[in-house]
């Protein structure tokens, strides 16, 4: 990295937000832990030691179970706990000291290993997410038999760069008011990565930042929508995202005053906010951040998670899910695997965005596809009304119509066995392929309702992969094709008296809602952290100016306009 030149490094947005500050680099303690023999009268000793160390870092998690409710991280330091706690893991740790004459260290040490390395073998498309977390619990015990602990020297406003950060960390991380996190390793569902989006710290991840040459000290900034991180920024820059940050703040603010304010324009329209959740961290937003129930349930986690599963898995996750969405409607997508979300790591595709995924590859998948649906049934018979089916990437009548086949050999099936479910439970289709918004008016006539995903509409509409960076300046959601799209399945919808929500990533965006809105698309669904936003903008303006806005987004003739509308609108 040059001196005082910017360098711009690219990763995968992980926790929304603005960053700005200095970097601060997490220095991982390499644990040099050697097989050292013991005397047996060392024994006792060491088992001693074991036990104190647990009673140590159980101590520790405890503490940060009293958090403040709103730091949702309860549930990630119960699975640490859980971890530290298992009979199997203590059991092996001590038969390593009273059988093999180990020394606690090692004998901690090399039994966690053994653990991860099963782990890492298994099926499971999460262990490394797992793994880090499971390290982290390794670490802290032979830190506690050695009483070592490092103190972190991190200061307010600081970006922390690190390989991978342990959830204890991150919480004792959250204290000191950093700006930011970048991490080269890590997942979505890693503890760390959920911690950081339940905390509020924008979080990029991904990121090669070590070939940087990266010091301690030198000024960055991190974007956690985008997964962009700049290294010394220039004067312009960092104005420019100081600029954003406010506007970011001011509007968090704003937001979160509104969330338990009715949902309605200034003039009185009223209009439906929900949230798309995928992990249950995310279930306590729903009522802080006034979500009205789940828009979309993604459950591809659930998938997975395990090779195989049983129904009971699923009924005991929907019904958490719903249970928590008190009273209001959840719609449950069925799995979309496929495309960058590969259910099998040996089915690769040329195309993948284009090949099997979504509903094609669930009616492949009959015996995967009907143990959904049953999960389903069963919980739409536990809470009546309250539960939705949504089909992902619907290309042909055909396959709605295969669908509605199988969900009555289901419910005839439930029938025979005296099992109750939702007889009116309602079916919707996911407009994303350009396919289904064209022929919207003959798809409405089939189904119960639509819910428009903008991200893959607008991928192939645009014919860009949303993944493929080369061509990443293309992917634009706000092109007139897809608004015009839109408006098509909002027309046949209509027409045929069938709701529609928008769930896409254009929903988030205050003004984009704000047009949907004006479009006459009443229900929004998107992720917890943009429900304030959108709301207050949304309650602050006149459903007569939303209208004037989409009226004139819908007669522009390339994104550019649209994008300056948009603009000018907020800034009236």
């Amino acid at each position: 990295m040059k001196k005082n030149q910017p360098t711009i490094l690219s990763g995968k947005p992980a926790a929304a937000g603005i960053g700005i500050g200095s970097s601060w680099i997490l220095e991982k303690e390499s644990q040099s832990v050697k097989p050292v023999k013991i005397q047996k009268d060392e024994v006792q000793e060491h088992l001693k030691k074991f036990k104190v160390a647990k009673e140590v870092v159980s101590r520790e998690y405890e503490k940060l179970k009293l958090l403040p409710d709103d730091y949702n991280a309860l549930e990630i330091i119960d699975a640490q706990l859980q971890t530290l706690n298992d009979p199997e893991v203590a059991k092996g740790i001590k038969a390593k000291i009273s059988e093999n004459n180990y020394a606690v260290d090692y004998a901690i040490f090399s039994t966690f290993n053994e653990y991860i390395q099963v782990l890492e073998k298994s099926d499971v498309t999460w262990a490394n997410d797992r793994t880090i977390d499971i390290v982290a619990i390794r670490d802290e015990l032979v830190q506690a038999t050695r009483k070592n602990k490092t103190e972190l020297t991190v200061k307010e406003g600081q970006i922390v760069f690190a390989s991978e950060i342990p959830p204890t960390v991150m919480v004792e991380l959250s204290h000191t008011q950093i700006a930011g996190i970048v991490m080269e390793k890590g997942g979505l569902t890693s503890h760390a990565v959920i911690l950081s989006q339940s905390l509020g710290i924008p979080c990029v991840i991904n990121v090669n930042w070590k070939s940087s040459k990266l010091k301690n000290g030198n000024n960055a900034i991190i974007d956690g929508s985008t997964g962009q991180v700049i290294l010394t920024p220039s004067w312009k820059q960092t104005q420019e995202y100081k600029k954003r940050k406010e506007e970011e703040v001011a509007r968090l603010r704003r937001g979160l005053k509104w969330a338990k304010e009715p949902n309605k324009t200034a003039c009185g329209t009223e209009f439906t906010l929900r949230a798309n959740v995928e992990f249950l961290e995310e279930l306590p937003r729903l009522k802080t951040h006034g979500a009205q129930g789940v828009g979309l349930l993604r459950t591809e986690t659930l998938l997975f998670e395990v090779h195989e599963f049983d129904v009971e898995d699923q009924v005991n996750f929907y019904s958490e899910v719903i249970q928590k969405a008190q009273g209001e409607s959840v719609t449950i997508r069925l799995f979309d695997a496929g495309g960058d979300k590969l259910l099998d790591q040996n089915e690769q595709e040329a195309n993948p965005f284009l090949g099997w995924r979504g509903i094609r590859m669930l009616l492949d998948k009959k015996n995967l596809f009907k143990k959904q649906l049953e999960a389903i049934y069963r919980v739409s018979g536990k809470f009546k009304g309250q539960v939705k089916i949504l089909i992902p990437m619907v290309s042909v009548l055909e396959e709605i119509l295969e669908v509605k086949a199988i969900c009555e050999i289901i419910k005839k099936s439930l029938s025979k066995r005296d099992i109750a479910f939702d007889e009116n439970l309602q079916i919707g289709v996911m407009v994303e392929v350009p396919s289904i918004a064209i022929m919207a008016d003959q798809i409405a006539r089939h189904v119960d309702f639509f819910s428009i995903g903008t991200n893959d509409l607008t991928q192939y509409t645009l014919a860009v992969d949303r993944g493929n960076e080369k061509i990443s300046s293309l992917f634009n959601s706000l092109h007139p094709a897809v608004w015009k799209l839109i408006k098509m399945s909002k027309d046949a919808a209509d027409q045929e008296g069938i709701p529609v929500a928008v769930c896409g990533e254009m929903a988030s965006k205050p003004e984009a809602a704000a047009c949907l809105l004006g479009m006459g698309i009443t229900e929004l669904s998107m992720n917890t952290s943009s429900l304030p936003v959108v709301k207050s903008v949304l309650c602050t303006h006149n459903h007569e100016e939303m209208k004037i806005l989409s009226e004139g987004v819908l007669s522009a003739e390339c994104a550019e306009t649209v994008h300056k509308l948009l603009e000018e609108w907020r800034a009236v």
